[in-house]
């Protein structure tokens, strides 16, 4: 079987997912290929026999760079294919945009898997928090929710697959379902505080502007971030000097009052046993 897994992942948490998956697949001597979703090669989308999209959660819906990302793919008329993101507790819409999007391309989405994933946003109430996910639980769990994907093809059987989280393939009504409905870019650009650069410390070694997923940044000769930011902050986390950075006094109780520890056990999908910290 020909197998196409595309992932989006800024800190290579949502990779090692992938990749879990992949080698679970590969020693059923499937051919899989592994790609990030900026890099796909487009052939590999429309000859594949299973199709695997995942991302990490970006304020609890899938990253508007992805959906974008997407919209651009060819159709892919009645192709199997399967969903996963990782999360840091509240994951609202992430699965379900996924599979909107693919379905709008005309995919049959089979099912979707959620991970942990280590928190790397650097508002200081989320800093660290679910420390060292995904672990080795976790990819053992995506390696076998692979597994259950290709079995449930192989079977023949067209309907969901029974492993899937149901908020997969249908929207939900929830907390986090509707910050996932009314946190867009727009609005982020307003609550969330645009990083600056500290021109003291940076060397213009360009990594924020080749690394940023909606080309909002350019060099002038120091970076210049524009109006197109989305608030990801993965600019800020891979720069080698340290030289972008913020003030959170505002941002900080915006996020704090949406993803605090209570409102994600009771509104999210932390489960009791789990440390967020």
């Amino acid at each position: 079987m020909e197998i196409t897994i595309i992932y989006f992942s800024q800190t290579g948490q949502t990779r090692k997912v992938a990749e879990a998956m992949a080698a679970g697949l590969r020693e059923k001597k499937h051919s899989v290929r592994l790609s990030a979703i900026q890099d796909v090669d487009q052939g590999d989308i429309k000859k594949c026999d299973l199709l695997g999209v995942g991302s990490p959660c970006f304020e609890s819906q899938a990253p508007s760079a992805v959906k974008t990302w997407i919209r651009t793919w060819p159709v892919i008329q009645n192709k199997p294919a399967f969903v996963f993101a990782t999360t840091g507790g509240a994951p609202g819409l992430v699965l379900y945009d996924l599979t909107n999007e693919l379905r709008k391309k005309g995919a049959k989405v089979i099912g979707g898997f959620m991970s942990r994933g280590m928190v790397h946003h650097p508002a200081p109430c989320l800093i660290g928090r679910l420390p060292n996910r995904p672990n080795a639980k976790d990819l053992s769990e995506a390696r076998t929710f692979a597994l259950a994907a290709e079995k449930h093809l192989k079977s023949g059987d067209t309907g969901t697959m029974p492993e899937s989280r149901p908020d997969a393939l249908k929207p939900t009504l929830g907390f986090y379902q509707l910050v996932g409905l009314i946190a867009k870019p727009f609005l982020l650009r307003i609550i969330l505080p645009k990083p600056k650069l500290i021109k003291s410390l940076c060397n213009q070694c360009q990594l924020c502007a080749k690394e940023c997923p909606v080309q909002s940044i350019t060099l002038a000769p120091d970076p210049v971030i524009d109006g197109r930011c989305i608030r990801c902050y993965h600019c800020q986390n891979i720069c080698p000097q340290k030289a972008l950075n913020e003030s959170w006094w505002y941002g900080n109780l915006v996020i704090l009052s949406l993803y605090n520890t209570i409102f994600s056990r009771l509104f999210g999908d932390l489960k009791r046993e789990e440390k967020i910290y």
